[in-house]
């Protein structure tokens, strides 16, 4: 599946990069093998969780694969410590056909650019040409985005991502600048130099933040997908791990 071969590639990536520890089960593998609520003998996919170092500004990343016929989501995290001013990072594929799929690659931000202007300058400014190269060909459906203006509230400005289902085409001609993203945002997890808040201010802001991104309110039509899968209770623990920080 191309959506996951790209999405493993985003995770090697970062492993090349960065010293992160993967959290595996009990009885070794990812840290939860998923199976379809309804039909418990049928795997439903993973979710795979690093821990980052102890001098890191990298708190977690994660790589959650959830399969219902024939439709292949990944998500891919990259959560900075939540008592620093280190943004998240966020790509998804979904594929729902060998030659069809849905993207979105983007950053979420820790302050307020009209309080912390300089911090938009040193985090954002150069995600500026990635984005308009991603953009900037009208026959791109990345150039509607967003699909979904509420949860882009909780995004940025620069975010790359689908209005409407495209082609495995699109997002190989689209892949260079997600990764130019990624490229910069572990460039930041290597030196983000911006002073942040007090560390309590950070932590309160960054549980308000992910509790509203991952409300199911924010995106029912998603979550609900979810559970429907492998179940409300299963999710919802998925839904935590999202949330919930591993060191501060």
């Amino acid at each position: 599946m191309f959506g996951y071969e790209y999405i493993n590639q985003l995770v090697e990536t970062t492993l090349a990069r960065h010293s992160l520890v993967e959290l595996h089960a009990a009885t070794g593998g990812p840290s939860r093998t998923l199976v379809r609520a309804d039909e418990p003998d049928i795997e439903a996919g993973f979710l795979r969780l690093w821990r980052g170092a102890d001098d890191s500004l990298l708190d977690r990343m994660i790589h959650f694969r959830l399969i219902r016929a024939p439709v292949d989501t990944q998500l891919f995290f990259l959560f900075g410590r939540d008592d620093t001013a280190m943004p998240h990072f966020h790509a998804q594929v979904v594929q729902f056909a060998p030659d069809a799929c849905v993207f979105n690659a983007d950053f979420l931000s820790r302050l307020d650019p009209v309080d912390h202007p300089a911090y938009y300058t040193e985090v954002f400014t150069p995600l500026t040409r990635p984005y308009w190269k991603a953009v900037k060909d009208r026959n791109n459906v990345c150039a509607l985005a967003p699909a979904n203006p509420a949860v882009a509230a909780f995004l940025t400005p620069w975010s790359i991502g689908c209005g409407r289902p495209t082609k495995r085409a699109e997002l190989e001609s689209v892949a260079p600048w997600i990764d130019a993203f990624l490229d910069h945002y572990l460039a930041l997890a290597g030196g983000l130099s911006y002073p942040a808040p007090a560390a309590d201010a950070m932590r309160e802001r960054n549980r308000r933040h992910l509790d509203l991104f991952f409300a199911d309110e924010l995106d029912p039509r998603a979550w609900n997908g979810v559970y429907g899968v492998i179940g409300e209770d299963i999710g919802r623990q998925i839904k935590s791990t999202f949330k919930t920080a591993l060191r501060s």
